[in-house]
């Protein structure tokens, strides 16, 4: 199998005409159709459905698309990365953000980075929780961040710092008497909670302190992807946001009040993820960075973590 292949397939797959895709790739449709016809020979199945002239994906070919993107993908960032080091570069790292986890601590971390080693270049990739442990099993990212701690076989999670919950209320409401606001005068109101798929753990931790204090189910008005939405659908009255207390303080709305939860909630953690060691150079130190910037910074000569 050829790269080029791989690059016909998803421009055909893109298209669905060979014809608009010969266009695209500067190449006739038939010298096309026979390099896809090779492909799919060389993976033992049908790509394409051809019928009157028309073509579309087999659910093999839906499959098989993606896995191609992904595998260009890796191909491309190991040039880039053979180019950085011809360059003088050191090397680079994969970061993947789950949970809209892009928060003050996360820019400092960042920016000791770039100032300790100006040579080796960060990417920075928001995903899922999910798309996070598949690209650490596929090597399509080195580390990420997540809040959610479910220990899962092959993965190795450390909690690298501590979040204080707080609550977003809409100005004039009744909580606002509070100065410190207890979890079960939160349940009496209808909240607005991290998605299940898109921010799955603060999903997870919220239920999580539900089920710790034996507390019965809210009303649930939404779901939300981050706290920017969360806090537009506070300002607008849907319901009261939960978040961490320093990125909420992150948007300044004037229709909203930001109050801190009693101590009876644990603080909500956040989980530095790996594949586990042994661990690339950078990767240790940038690990060590991280847990400099929480305040959990380890001595010199301390195992690397463990889930």
């Amino acid at each position: 199998m050829r790269l080029r292949h791989l690059r016909y397939f998803i421009v055909v797959a893109e298209e669905l005409s060979f014809i608009q895709a010969s266009m695209r790739l500067h190449i006739e449709p038939s010298p096309l159709s026979r390099a896809i016809k090779d492909l799919e020979y060389d993976v033992g199945t049908e790509l394409l459905h051809r019928s009157k002239g028309k073509i579309r994906l087999t659910a093999a070919g839906e499959a098989f698309c993606k896995d191609a993107r992904r595998l260009l993908a890796l191909y491309d960032d190991a040039k880039k990365s053979a180019r950085r080091i011809k360059d003088g570069s050191r090397g680079h790292l994969r970061i993947g953000i789950a949970d809209s986890l892009a928060q003050p601590r996360l820019t400092r971390l960042s920016a000791m980075c770039r100032e300790d080693e100006p040579l080796t270049p960060i990417g920075i990739l928001e995903m899922t929780t999910d798309e996070l442990l598949f690209g650490l099993k596929r090597d399509l990212i080195d580390t990420g961040f997540t809040m959610d701690g479910e220990e899962i076989d092959g993965f190795v999670k450390e909690v690298v710092w501590l979040e204080r919950p707080v609550v977003a209320l809409p100005r004039q409401h009744p909580l606002q008497s509070f100065d410190r606001i207890p979890f079960k005068e939160i349940l009496r109101y209808p909240l607005i909670l991290p998605h299940p798929g898109k921010c799955a753990g603060g999903y997870k931790l919220f239920h999580q302190w539900l089920h710790a204090g034996g507390f019965p189910s809210p009303l649930i008005t939404e779901y939300v992807s981050g706290h920017e939405p969360m806090m537009m659908l506070v300002a607008a009255g849907y319901g009261i946001g939960f978040g961490l207390e320093s990125q909420a303080m992150l948007y300044d709305y004037p229709d909203i009040v930001i109050r801190p939860v009693t101590e009876e909630l644990a603080s909500a953690p956040t989980f530095i993820v790996t594949s586990g060691p042994p661990y690339p150079r950078e990767l240790e130190r940038f690990i060590v960075r991280a847990r400099q910037v929480g305040g959990l910074a380890r001595p010199e000569g301390c195992a690397s973590p463990t889930s």
